[in-house]
């Protein structure tokens, strides 16, 4: 097989299997809530998939919103979330050109597995200032994005997960094209993605009314830390600045 959507159908079977198939999604919820301590927390998943982190925090208390682009995700999510007979909600929602002013208002909002850099970046801005509007006055935005550092290694073995990625870089404008070849499972993909400097993204930020930004290379946010090397993704921990 080559070029098989990722995100739908067979390819989020196979997707979930090869990113989530050991309980990733549970060590990246423990990861978030080793300093995410707020119980009873109103959550919104952006780019929630198949639900495994939405429901995950449902599970340990959270009032659990989650949203993605794609409908096959979101029937699974809900069909996971019947099963278990918790308090989650999923919604189709397109981050680009939806509305999220009709979800409410949140103490935590994230998005993992790089879904702004699947954006486009002109987009972004605008996005960030909805994903503020629906943040309580203390509330935090949670996210990962591809980085782009002064080295851009155009090869990238994911040895753990199957996955050789090539990539090519439009260092002008941060896009990013990757092929993907999963080896265990016989396929190729291709995407266009955005990456982001650190200095970047943390301006466009602010600029959304964001500020205290944390930038770590793990989820868990160690207090000491140094970001060292071209990780391949870097996590923002951003709290909302009050406007005059």
């Amino acid at each position: 097989m080559t070029d098989i959507e990722l995100y739908r159908d067979t390819g989020l079977e196979i997707y979930e299997k090869v990113h989530y198939s050991h309980g990733e999604h549970l060590r990246e919820v423990n990861a978030i809530l080793s300093w995410y301590k707020r119980g009873n927390a109103r959550i919104l998943d952006m780019g929630c998939s198949g639900g495994l982190h939405a429901l995950e925090m449902a599970k340990r208390g959270h009032i659990v919103t989650g949203i993605d682009i794609e409908p096959v995700a979101i029937d699974l999510a809900r069909k996971r979330n019947r099963d278990l007979q918790l308090q989650a909600v999923f919604l189709v929602v397109d981050l680009e050109n939806g509305s999220l002013s009709g979800l409410g208002k949140f103490d935590l909002i994230y998005s993992l597995g790089n879904v702004l850099s699947h954006l486009q970046k002109k987009s972004v801005p605008d996005l960030l200032e909805k994903i503020r509007d629906c943040l309580v006055e203390d509330g935090i935005f949670l996210f990962d994005v591809l980085h782009v550092g002064e080295e851009f290694p155009e090869e990238v073995y994911e040895e753990d997960l199957g996955i050789t990625w090539k990539r090519n870089l439009e260092r002008e404008n941060g896009k990013i094209g990757l092929r993907g070849n999963f080896r265990d499972y016989g396929f190729l993909q291709d995407f266009q993605v955005w990456g982001y400097g650190m200095n970047e993204m943390v301006a466009i930020l602010n600029r959304a009314g964001f500020c205290r930004v944390d930038i770590s290379a793990t989820l868990d946010f160690p207090r000491v830390q140094r970001i060292t090397g071209n990780p391949i993704c870097l996590r923002y921990r951003a709290r909302i600045e009050e406007r005059e």
